[in-house]
């Protein structure tokens, strides 16, 4: 059997088994890497090549962030927060939606997705358990509106920082262009879900309101200095990734800082680490690379390319929603890494200047950004699922999905308009 037919079974077969739930997500994507990794390395790849495929930078923030969030939430750092946004609102679960999903979009403009989650999963769950809520409507609508908001600014994610590399973007650029359609998707995501949810959005125990909003916050930090030292630490942290380049090396010297403060046995603080996210993100990464290894996303370039005729609106729209579709399977930065390059081959093989190719890496900036929220494949949804139990709730785990795919795809549908509007004649 050829090699890229068997990787390609491989991948459809670890899919089908993450979908179906007939093994544990993490088994599956292991599973899937080991039987990749044997196919590779018995066709002659170096299993050293084998294992860079797994990016280390989102396993890493991931880690070193999960630790940062446990220490704040044990100083009672989100406790502390979460009292302030009820009152804040007066307890009304609608704003308080619109309040959680619009801070959401805001700090994943600055800041890596799986950071802000981490940070609002916290505060969801905190706010929800004080005030009586189930949390899974307002978590859906933060996954979502983290896409938008990563969108929004060169530095949002790292798709964005591969697409503005390749296209020659710079950060007001991207604010000009992307920031602007980013803004108009968050209103109309926003309305749609508060249209869904509106009559679900109210008040299950107004006894709980009472009893928080004269509670006083203070009571539930242990110690005031800690509040102030950590608070002042997280602040200084949101700054570095907003400066810092390496993401990773951020959220790991955070997590030392951190730890050094805390005084925490490091013993303590790992068993707190998601785990089993970690190791079904780094099983995806490894077949991830292996489709990229064995050309099967080249030739569907290629494909594309032919299908579009030549044409720069055709191939922007074709190239948005092929880079949306891998997006929701593999992830925004394999599919960035491997359309943006594409892309500008294609404005050099059609003669497309600067200027008028634009709108083929809006397609893969868009498309890249968006594309990984809506499925349990892209690490912001597994770091809401990971605090989600859907026992208790009448949003069921496959409803749930269904929502942030159809609101996805309203969302490319926003992007395609905007691509037909605004490119530029030819």
């Amino acid at each position: 059997m050829e090699l890229w037919l068997l990787i390609l079974l491989i991948f459809l077969l670890t899919v089908l088994l993450i979908v179906t739930r007939m093994v544990h997500h993490t088994v599956a994507a292991l599973m899937g890497a080991v039987l990749a990794s044997i196919a590779l390395i018995i066709h002659g790849i170096p299993g050293e090549d084998v294992l860079a495929m797994v990016r280390l930078e989102p396993i890493l923030v991931i880690t070193g962030m999960t630790v940062v969030a446990e220490v704040m939430r044990g100083a009672g750092v989100f406790q502390f927060v979460a009292v302030h946004v009820i009152r804040l609102t007066r307890g009304n679960p609608q704003k308080l939606f619109v309040l959680f999903c619009v801070l959401t979009a805001s700090l994943s403009a600055v800041l890596l997705n799986t950071v802000v989650m981490v940070i609002m999963a916290y505060l969801t769950i905190l706010t929800c358990q004080a005030l009586k809520l189930p949390p899974h409507k307002f978590l859906l609508g933060e996954m979502l509106a983290v896409g938008v908001g990563g969108a929004f600014t060169l530095i949002g994610t790292s798709s964005n920082v591969i697409v503005a590399d390749y296209a020659g973007f710079d950060f007001a650029y991207y604010i000009i262009r992307f920031g602007l359609l980013a803004l108009l998707v968050l209103a109309v995501t926003l309305l749609v879900l508060f249209l869904i949810f509106r009559s679900q959005l109210k008040t299950y125990d107004a006894a709980a309101y009472e009893r928080v909003i004269d509670f006083d916050p203070w009571t539930m930090v242990p110690n005031r200095r800690l509040f102030w030292v950590y608070s002042g630490l997280f602040v200084l942290v949101i700054i570095a990734f907003a400066a810092f380049p390496q993401a990773y090396v951020v959220a790991l010297a955070g997590m030392m800082v951190f730890m050094i403060a805390s005084q925490a046995d490091p013993r303590t603080s790992f068993r707190d680490i998601e785990w089993d996210i970690i190791f079904f993100i780094g099983g995806l990464f490894i077949l991830a690379g292996a489709l990229q290894l064995v050309g099967v996303l080249t030739v569907l370039s290629q494909v594309i390319l032919q299908a579009s005729g030549g044409q720069l609106v055709p191939t922007s729209l074709m190239m948005l929603w092929a880079t949306w579709l891998g997006t929701l399977i593999i992830g925004g930065s394999p599919m960035a890494t491997t359309f943006a390059p594409l892309v500008s081959e294609m404005a050099v093989t059609m003669g497309w200047t600067a200027g008028i190719q634009d709108p083929l890496f809006w397609a893969v900036g868009f498309g890249s950004a968006l594309g990984g929220i809506a499925t349990p494949f892209g690490a912001v949804p597994l770091i809401v699922f990971s605090t989600l139990s859907f026992k208790d709730s009448k949003l069921s785990y496959r409803l749930f999905l269904t929502i942030a795919l159809l609101i996805n795809i309203l969302m490319i549908g926003l992007c395609s308009a905007y691509i037909l509007l605004l490119a530029p004649p030819v």
